[in-house]
């Protein structure tokens, strides 16, 4: 059989245009087949041509097209003209898996793959190519779709694979002939663990990794297996994106991945980069020494806010915004480079709150942030909770992409949200930042300077790509408020009001172990 994997488009908006990571997910079911023919459309980098397209559909069986939520319009659509060339429709990823009616009500969507999707395929293709092991359509677990009557059926849920080292190797062939560039430089993308062990109200991973009657939160690959598909990365590449939600969840374990990584020389071939934890960070300091060995100069860090009250209620509390002062300086003053998150608009705070946020964000001297708008995806706690509030403002779902809002808070509209929204990405992208991106990563003897050789492709990816897409979003310094321009006075009052939040804190969480204390002491004199 024939295999097309699809990657649809995205609403171009936010940081779109200097983020183009390969799309592992199908890389990763493409080698759970890799007897059949395949070949991979990216929206992003591939060039479209709907005649083309449409002509490639007719000489492939499948196509198996993936989706997150901002996606899923142009994912169906896609599914609709694959249908009309006479392909089988397989669409899965996190949209599919949070709102599966959504995508399964369609008739042009054959197979809705719900969780995590590897064995879920496979068991389709084989079941499509011959059936011979007789299997039945309704035990194949873990998908959805329209029986004769029109109804949706919803199998069981896919039981996750507790060995990562059992799913195929990502068949990155597929890759040939494209371009993937992160702020200039050609990325691959490695996957080394799935889930998380925490559990906030508002992420997708919980329902994407997890199932509802296991313990099971996190899953981890074999250091061999990691080396493995490093060693199988294109040397042309001049990143490696661990792109997992935490790479440093388990610091035992990310300290063998290092030392592997360092003993074996792979450093000098390619630059890494991940995501981790301002805290894990703080509390285990020389492993930033040790990225830094093992050839690490992009980070991902959540900062998310300034404010405390809001770091706690986002399950952070064990970080504080002078732990983010102190993780920030240290990664960069090793030549480590900061991708930086933060949330605009979380419930609870006011216009000038988010506004100190931004200031914050400036003064930490960041060299990249995404400022997003507090969302709610479908199929979360969060989104059921907010829905319940009659706080949801949008259902059209290309407004979940991380830059519009679709949704409310008690302090602010989701209009005023997104006025913050585009005046975060105003101050801290047309005021001093190409000036201070530039004087860093044009000297060639500075602690950047491994940035120079993709200096040319970063003044083109930022400039003509970043800064265009801003502009074409009617994004200036116009938008920057009086407040935000007025520094001192706006920042006046944070680490106060820090303070005494903590204090009352600390007060109450006293006083909360005063009474348990009182109560065993009374149950110990009554007995």
């Amino acid at each position: 059989m024939k295999i097309i994997y699809i990657n649809p488009s995205r609403i171009e908006s936010g940081l779109d245009a200097i983020v183009k990571s390969p799309p592992l997910s199908l890389l990763a079911i493409a080698g759970m087949v890799p007897d059949h023919d395949a070949k991979l459309f990216d929206f992003k980098v591939d060039k479209y041509d709907e005649k083309q397209f449409r002509n490639e559909l007719n000489r492939c069986d499948v196509a198996a097209i993936t989706s997150l939520t901002p996606q899923v319009y142009h994912a169906l659509e896609i599914a609709e003209i694959a249908k009309e060339q006479g392909c089988t429709t397989i669409i899965g990823g996190y949209h599919p898996t949070l709102a599966p009616e959504f995508v399964a009500k369609n008739d042009y969507v054959d197979f809705t793959v719900r969780g995590e999707g590897e064995h879920t395929f496979k068991e389709i293709i084989d079941y499509l190519n011959g059936n011979k092991k007789q299997t039945l359509l309704k035990d194949i677990n873990g998908i959805s779709y329209l029986n004769d009557h029109h109804e949706i059926i919803h199998n069981k849920e896919r039981q996750i694979e507790l060995n990562l080292d059992n799913f195929g190797m990502p068949r990155r062939e597929l890759l040939k002939g494209k371009k993937y560039t992160t702020l200039g430089a050609s990325t691959a993308s490695i996957e080394t663990s799935r889930g998380c062990p925490h559990n906030c109200k508002f992420c997708c991973i919980i329902k994407m990794w997890r199932n509802t009657d296991t313990k099971t939160t996190y899953r981890t690959k074999s250091i061999l297996r990691i080396m493995q598909e490093i060693y199988d990365v294109d040397k042309k590449n001049s990143f490696i994106f661990f792109c997992e939600d935490n790479f440093t969840i388990n610091v035992k374990r990310t300290n063998k991945i290092l030392d592997t990584i360092i003993h074996s020389g792979i450093n000098n071939k390619f630059y890494f980069s991940c995501q981790s934890r301002v805290d894990t960070l703080y509390r285990n300091p020389y492993l930033i020494e040790k990225l830094y060995k093992a050839g690490f100069r992009q980070i991902f860090l959540g900062i998310e806010s300034v404010h405390q009250q809001s770091l706690d209620a986002m399950n952070k509390h064990n970080t504080t915004p002078e732990m983010v002062k102190h993780v920030v300086k240290s990664l960069r003053n090793l030549g480590i480079s900061i991708f930086g998150g933060v949330i605009i608009g979380f419930p609870g705070e006011t216009k000038r709150m988010v506004r100190q946020n931004i200031q914050n964000t400036i003064d930490l001297n960041l060299d990249v942030v995404q400022f997003t708008p507090i969302t709610a995806f479908p199929g979360t706690p969060f989104y059921d909770e907010v829905k319940q509030e009659g706080k949801i403002t949008s259902n059209n779902y290309k407004h979940y992409d991380l830059f519009h809002p679709m949704m409310k808070t008690d302090q602010l509209t989701s209009k005023e949200m997104y006025k913050l929204v585009v005046e975060a990405y105003a101050a801290f992208y047309m005021k001093s930042w190409l000036v201070n991106r530039g004087k860093e990563y044009v000297n060639p003897f500075g602690k950047f300077n491994w940035m120079f050789q993709n200096l040319g492709r970063l003044v083109k990816q930022m400039v003509f790509g970043g800064m265009s897409m801003l502009y074409s979003q009617g994004i200036t310094t116009k938008q920057i408020s009086n407040e935000l321009k007025n520094k001192s006075e706006l920042m006046k009052d944070v680490n106060l009001k820090n303070l005494e939040y903590i204090v009352q804190r600390e007060m109450i969480e006293t006083a909360q172990k005063m009474i348990i204390v009182n109560k065993a002491e009374a149950i110990k004199e009554q007995t």
